[in-house]
């Protein structure tokens, strides 16, 4: 995306005029999410690192255990070690395969009104919050996301009876919350708080 020369006119662009084009992923947006008016700033689903690290916990004790099945079967053949070992496997296998629908059935989308987030594949669930409800926008890099290059970001909500809004494992967390961060700036720009409804 080509973006003007002049810095002043490049800050008075909206959200949806400065949002790089790899990070509006249109076509991942289902249909009749949207309402009028409403505007795709960022569609984008978690990195590839979400299967991994939303799999974690269970690997890690699954191979842990194996450790220790393996240990004791060296000092007592009679132990069941093979069908521990097998059982670690299978697992691990279904923990990863459970990890890859999640990947697929989700989807982030950020709109000049809303953050939403859009989980399922047969059936579809969808979490939103009002962007003139965000109170902040949070990143957050527990290890693994660090070690990966990504991030998580958890929007505060200001308003009784809306829940928060994270959205795991995201690519580029940084560039991804300054474009949050713009978009609740210039939501709040556009809709004062005297003029929202209570």
């Amino acid at each position: 995306m080509k973006l003007p020369i002049n810095n002043k006119d490049y800050k008075a662009m909206t959200p949806a005029e400065t949002t790089p084009e790899r990070l509006v992923g249109t076509h991942l947006v289902p249909a009749n999410l949207l309402t009028g008016g409403e505007l795709v700033i960022l569609a984008i689903k978690p990195s590839g690192w979400f299967v991994l690290i939303a799999s974690l916990p269970i690997l890690i004790s699954a191979v842990a255990v194996s450790i220790i099945a393996y240990i004791v079967g060296i000092y007592q053949r009679n132990s069941p070690t093979e069908t521990v070992l097998c059982l670690c496997a299978a697992i691990g296998f279904i923990r990863i395969i459970i990890a890859c629908w999640q990947w697929i059935g989700r989807t982030y989308v950020l709109t000049n009104r809303r953050m939403i987030t859009v989980r399922g594949v047969v059936r579809i669930r969808i979490s939103a919050v009002k962007l003139t409800d965000i109170s902040k926008a949070i990143l957050t890099e527990h290890i693994a996301e660090r070690i990966t290059g990504t991030g998580s970001i958890y929007c505060l909500t200001n308003t009784k009876g809306t829940p928060a809004l994270l959205w795991n494992t995201i690519s580029r967390p940084v560039e991804v919350h300054e474009i949050i961060q713009s978009a609740i700036e210039h939501a709040k720009r556009v809709e004062p708080p005297s003029d929202r409804p209570t």
